[in-house]
């Protein structure tokens, strides 16, 4: 009796050891369970957050949320009207040189005409109209200049600033240049490519803003007139932007009514990004003006292609820029020769 009370006992010892091992397992697997849980939890918060930066990144590339210090604000470039200039390699000090003997020309040009009215009406005053040309004179030689270069720290691309007193139409000034390049067949300088008006020079955080004010300007009541017009959109050494999200904000600012026609448009936007500089004009010559090309307009062939840059790769970029806006030129050009 007493062997198989023993052996009872140990059965039943045995029972309650694997009863508590069946508990321990469960609630092993129990906490397995609850730590994975806590491990995907963990992964969704961190990928949440991920995303969250990103739009974050994605967003900060867009103008309207750039914050650019006083100090940058500050800088005398922002606001003016001028000309953006394009030229080739190491050409900056020789382009520039070019650009204000064309200034000098035109600018002169335009007040010998405002002159010679003068001189035939009868109260036309000699020495006072002397002083005035004496005056022109000191101020295109000297510190007072109506206008000014500033680098864009940006291979083959510079502006020229037209100070606020200047009275200097950029967009009337390059339409007297190339119309007068187009009829001679000759260029006027040698190192300049490229010749853009710009109505004013701004920081890339205020251009929707500025953008916005010129369509005002220039786009007029669709029931009056619905007009034609192209976004032309150009971005050098700024790796955020992001070329169609930009045209389609800008596109929202413009009645619906008013019709894209990129071949023959009555209005072209001109939007010009260098780094977080930013040109903005609209212009009615853009195709007219071979996309203010001079050497294209002139009907004078393009320079052969340069062998990349190994040791300047950002050379290499601008070069390659420069290529497909001749290809666009080419494009464009065989677009009207088949009308």
């Amino acid at each position: 009796m007493s062997e198989n009370n023993e052996l009872k006992r140990k059965i039943e010892n045995e029972n309650d050891e694997n009863d508590e091992n069946k508990k321990k397992l469960k609630d092993n697997e129990k906490e397995e369970e609850e730590e994975k849980k806590d491990e995907v939890e963990l992964e969704n918060k961190e990928k949440s957050k991920k995303g969250k930066k990103k739009e974050e990144k994605e967003e900060s590339s867009l103008p309207s949320t750039l914050k650019p210090s006083k100090a940058v604000l500050n800088d005398p470039i922002f606001g003016q009207p001028g000309l953006l200039f394009t030229f080739g390699n190491g050409r900056e000090v020789q382009a520039t040189k070019d650009l204000y003997n064309l200034l000098n020309e035109y600018v002169n040009e335009n007040n010998n005409n405002n002159n010679n009215k003068n001189d035939n009406n009868d109260d036309f005053d000699f020495n006072k109209a002397f002083e005035q040309e004496l005056q022109q004179v000191k101020e295109t030689t000297g510190k007072s200049a109506p206008y000014k270069k500033y680098t864009l720290k940006c291979n083959g691309i510079a502006f020229m600033a037209f100070k606020e007193n200047s009275n200097i139409d950029p967009i009337s000034l390059t339409s007297r240049i190339f119309k007068d390049c187009e009829t001679s067949k000759t260029l006027k300088t040698k190192e300049i490519s490229r010749l853009i008006p710009i109505s004013k020079f701004i920081h890339l955080s205020n251009m929707m803003e500025e953008i916005k004010i010129l369509i005002d300007k220039y786009f007029c009541d669709p029931i009056e007139k619905i007009i034609k017009y192209k976004i032309e959109f150009k971005s050098r050494n700024n790796e955020k932007i992001n070329k169609m999200e930009y045209i389609q904000e800008i596109a929202k600012l413009i009645n619906p009514n008013h019709k894209v026609d990129l071949n023959n448009p009555e209005l072209t936007i001109i939007i010009e990004i260098i780094k977080f500089y930013c040109g903005v004009s609209i212009v009615s010559n853009y195709n007219e003006c071979k996309r203010f090309n001079l050497v294209g307009l002139a009907g004078l062939l393009q320079p052969t292609p340069k062998k990349k840059n190994k040791e300047n790769p950002k050379q290499n970029n601008h070069d390659e820029n420069e290529k497909e806006d001749e290809k666009e030129d080419e494009r464009e050009d065989g677009k009207e020769s088949d009308k």
